[in-house]
């Protein structure tokens, strides 16, 4: 269904992403690097598992954000138990051939195995931690001997930051030595991502190795209108071409508030605002995970409000700002904060001027920050 809430994973259910689909499917086949690109709920993780599906791609899906929201934290420990369950999927979806590659992890360090029901679990403790790379070259073999291309996904790595694992290392290797192995890495943040790979830092292992974007754009007012009137009319759903226009109006393009709104209203929550509400405070939730990360969290909370209020300009921002401090602040420090907060993904430039990324984040931030 188009208005399911669910990533979605086959094409009839994929709205309008026909050419990002082609151009995924031409860099897995050539590439050994490639990111996926987008604002937040643009529908990344659905073209990345659509794609997977479509093809029928061999692959081991790490969501990051299931190891961000893990009760251990973001930390190695919830990192290796999400490689875990993405190994042990893989290894269910290959069950008939998996033996050979349980047989190729045997030894490998902080692994340990259960042929009874065709499973490994992961160690993370300090004598007993897991050897990634090992795991890797293990996966790697198999998928050579196998004929397979196995990719490798990390869906919003950005999330993994704060974790002890130099990523660029881990995929600079895979990228020279495990041919047999596509990384597949998306984000919402993007300047944050490529913060993180260094890819224009010559020091950075990563650097100068081509990676190839899929970039996923929000939807014109056209296709906006046609993915809700399509959504509804799946349903039986008779809706107003205003109640629609309405909708569209306020959720600038984005797929995700889109068929969020599209699912509340055919489930009975038939005003508009309402909708955003809820997902406003959904929103802000997101904000307030980065905003508790970073050492300077009153000063983005203070930048983001005064954005919301329709202060836009340089200079009214940093006057907010000053005010709220009482002190003036070193004009290279406040344009590092506002450059946080552009790769972060919650405020744009444009015309010279800052704004919030969409209109459900205005309201997280004005109603719930």
């Amino acid at each position: 269904m188009l208005l399911d809430l669910a990533p979605k994973r086959c094409k009839k259910d994929f709205y309008n992403f026909e050419e990002e689909l082609k151009q995924l499917h031409k860099f897995y086949l050539s590439s050994r690097v490639i990111t996926v690109l987008g604002p937040r709920r643009v529908g990344k993780t659905s073209l990345i598992l659509t794609f997977l599906n479509e093809w029928n791609v061999p692959h081991i899906f790490i969501d990051c954000r299931r190891v961000s929201l893990s009760s251990y934290g973001v930390s190695f420990r919830s990192f290796v138990e999400e490689f875990s369950r993405a190994l042990n999927e893989f290894i269910s979806r290959y069950r008939g051939r998996a033996g050979k590659f349980l047989e190729y992890l045997r030894n490998v360090r902080g692994v340990e195995i259960d042929l009874t029901v065709a499973q490994v679990s992961l160690k993370w403790s300090r004598r007993e931690r897991v050897d990634i790379i090992t795991i890797l070259e293990k996966l790697n073999r198999f998928a050579y001997e196998e004929g397979l291309r196995v990719a490798l996904v990390l869906d919003e790595l950005q999330e993994l930051q704060p974790i002890n694992i130099d990523f660029t290392k881990l995929i600079a290797y895979t990228y020279d030595h495990l041919t047999n192995i596509v990384v597949i890495l998306s984000g919402s943040q993007v300047g944050l991502l490529y913060d993180m790979l260094r890819v224009d830092d010559p020091t950075s292992p990563l650097y100068g190795r081509a990676i190839a974007e899929v970039r996923i754009n929000r939807l014109s007012r056209e296709e906006s209108v046609d993915l809700l009137l399509r959504g509804f009319k799946e349903v039986g759903e008779d809706v107003s071409k205003e109640v629609v226009e309405n909708a569209v109006n306020v959720l600038d393009g984005i797929v995700g508030w889109l068929i969020y709104f599209g699912w509340n209203y055919i489930h009975g929550v038939k005003t508009l605002d309402e909708v955003l509400d809820i997902a406003a405070r959904q929103e802000a939730e997101e904000v307030k995970r980065f905003l508790t990360r970073s050492r300077s969290e009153r000063r983005y909370r203070a930048i983001l409000k005064a954005i919301a209020e329709g202060r836009c300009r340089w200079s009214e921002v940093k006057k907010s700002l000053e005010i709220l401090e009482g002190v003036e602040i070193d004009d290279k420090n406040f344009n590092e904060l506002l450059k946080k907060l552009i790769k972060a993904g919650f405020i744009e430039k444009v015309n010279g001027e800052y704004r919030i990324s969409d209109t459900v984040m205005t309201r997280a931030i004005l109603k719930y920050l």
